[in-house]
């Protein structure tokens, strides 16, 4: 079976080319936890599948490295849109990809003949309690909240995944592991959420940790959640409206431009890099 290795901003990824169904649906997910596993297979937070899609020019398809399903993936997405540029699937710098979160408009910039970066667009974030899904009504916006023997404060919001953000003073000091676990499972959140610790460090730049669920543990940069962090900072006043954000993760710095309407964001753009490590082929790992 061909594979391919990407990553985007050190959030990496398998792909598989699956246009013809040749992967059977009940084996999507075993075989995301066998190429994921870092020690025994090709190593990667998630799987991305690429298919044929009825309603646009392709449909992307995201597992964790545990083998659930996600909606969305943010750094996923610009792999995903890079390979289908480089390999001629779709030849248009412009494309709309199909999601379990709707469908989602992509850029592409290429170099030569080569994507470097590709700038999703991911519209409105979704605010709404009920919408995130978070046990309560109205929106979550600046929360203080009892995490473990710390008082956190905590927005969250819905950017095809759910997002909590957490406001820090430092973010290199904090336990991600520990307190991104905690929020990860807390009660407020019934089908858990990704962590982003956030560090405001000048006007519109931010630096960001996150705990992912999925992965359950640090990655090196999350697209959504980037998007997320974008949002709730314009929306609590710690950004300028319209202009980019620039959200510096470990693995690498994202743009983020939040479109603003009646003091609502009606869309955010993600741009940042895209990036093929290797190909290759399996051999042995999935022998029991």
């Amino acid at each position: 079976m061909r594979f391919y290795k990407y990553h985007g901003a050190g959030n990496d990824f398998v792909l598989l080319e699956n246009l013809n169904g040749e992967i059977e649906e009940e084996a999507k997910a075993e075989l995301a936890r066998v190429l994921c596993d870092r020690h025994f297979g090709v190593g990667g937070d998630g799987l991305l599948l690429v298919e044929r899609s009825s309603r646009a020019e392709a449909r992307f398809r995201y597992f964790n490295a545990d083998g659930s399903e996600a909606e969305m993936c943010g750094n996923g997405m610009r792999c995903f849109a890079k390979h289908l540029y480089d390999f001629g699937i779709v030849k248009r710098e412009e494309m709309r990809i199909e999601t379990l979160a709707g469908i989602i408009n992509v850029r592409v910039f290429p170099h030569e003949g080569v994507v470097r970066e590709v700038e999703v667009e991911l519209g409105a974030p979704r605010l709404l309690r009920r919408e995130i899904p978070a046990l309560g009504e109205g929106r979550f916006l600046n929360q203080l909240l009892k995490v473990e023997d710390k008082e956190l404060r905590v927005s969250a919001v819905n950017t095809g995944v759910p997002h909590a953000v957490v406001f820090v003073e430092d973010v290199e000091s904090v336990d991600v592991h520990r307190l991104g676990r905690a929020l990860r499972f807390h009660r407020l959140f019934p089908q858990g959420a990704n962590v982003n610790f956030l560090q405001k460090l000048g006007e519109n730049t931010f630096a960001v940790r996150t705990y992912e669920r999925g992965v359950e543990g640090e990655t090196l940069a999350c697209g959504t959640g980037v998007a997320a962090c974008a949002a709730v900072v314009v929306l609590l006043g710690e950004a300028s409206p319209g202009k980019v954000v620039e959200i510096r993760a470990r693995g690498g710095t994202l743009f983020v431009r939040a479109q603003m309407r009646n003091g609502e964001v009606v869309n955010l753009r993600m741009r940042g890099p895209a990036k093929r490590v290797f190909r290759g082929e399996t051999e042995e790992i999935f022998e029991k």
